[in-house]
């Protein structure tokens, strides 16, 4: 709320209740409405039954609160060379588009909004961990490294020991009932619940990618492959569900799923923009540095 509406509310709050009271009213230069139930002299000031005062200051607030939603946008748009931006501040040029609105909504997902087992491993060593589980997940499903990588840091910061209130497990804070219909037997395993999450993943691609390929030649004929936006459906489904997403023809309402999503983009991009770099440092360096 705009401490121009907050003002006139606190004012009109302490107005009698009589309903056919009579007040002052003037606008300061800063376009704060002020309120008095006092005889007031001076300039600017004009009496008013408090009928109309109570709709002056409705309608404030409304102002105030269609104001408070605008800030609230979270905006996106995927420029041409494939990088994803984000901005809560309304932007400038095309192609941008409202990812989500924050607001009050499920105060949380499927997956609850705190940890029962929090992570505890704060060693650098944890992010090198895991390597070969992350490089043969894709060999197997074709999940990108970097979305799988932006996955175990925003579910459990790479601590397999982690367990969430609504009782998801290990990296990749499978649910129980998924890790066992992906083929998990133990979900403590940090390579059975990477290949775990990865083929849940997948399922979702398959589910939820209907984006033709293009430009890939036979071998790609019939394939598919994840839009922007049907990439953010594959992420909400792995957080709140499939069946949340298609109830709702995307991204949910939950408040935790939204920054849940935008999360695992934005260290998507960042992880993506790092192997790019990596990759073309490797491809310039002489064989010998190799």
């Amino acid at each position: 709320m705009s401490g121009r509406s907050c003002l006139a509310l606190l004012l009109l709050l302490a107005l009698p209740a009589s309903g056919h009271a009579t007040v002052w009213q003037r606008q300061r230069v800063d376009g704060t409405m002020e309120f008095t139930n006092a005889p007031t002299a001076g300039p600017k000031w004009r009496a008013v039954p408090e009928s109309e005062t109570r709709r002056t200051v409705t309608k404030e607030h409304e102002h105030a609160q269609a104001a408070a939603r605008l800030d609230s946008m979270v905006w996106t748009r995927e420029r041409a060379d494939g990088v994803v931006e984000f901005t809560n501040l309304p932007p400038v040029g095309s192609r941008w588009k409202v990812l989500f609105r924050i607001g009050p909504g499920k105060a949380s997902a499927m997956r609850g909004d705190s940890d029962l087992v929090p992570p505890r491993d704060y060693s650098l060593a944890r992010y090198q961990r895991f390597d070969d589980h992350i490089r043969d997940q894709q060999a197997y499903f074709a999940i990108p490294q970097a979305l799988i990588r932006a996955v175990i840091k925003t579910e459990s910061d790479y601590d397999p020991n982690v367990v969430s209130s609504a009782g998801a497990l290990g990296l990749m804070q499978l649910m129980p009932a998924t890790a066992r219909a992906m083929g998990v037997t133990n979900v403590w395993d940090p390579r059975q619940n990477i290949m775990g999450g990865a083929r849940y993943l997948q399922t979702l691609a398959k589910r939820f990618c209907r984006t033709p390929t293009v430009g890939r030649g036979d071998a790609g004929g019939g394939a598919f492959v994840c839009s922007f936006d049907e990439k953010i459906k594959v992420l909400a489904g792995y957080h709140a569900g499939p069946g949340a997403v298609e109830k709702y023809g995307g991204l949910p309402p939950y408040e935790t799923t939204r920054t849940y999503v935008t999360t695992v983009l934005q260290r998507y991009e960042e992880y993506r923009r790092r192997e790019a770099a990596l990759s073309a440092w490797v491809g310039a360096a002489p064989v010998a540095l190799r």
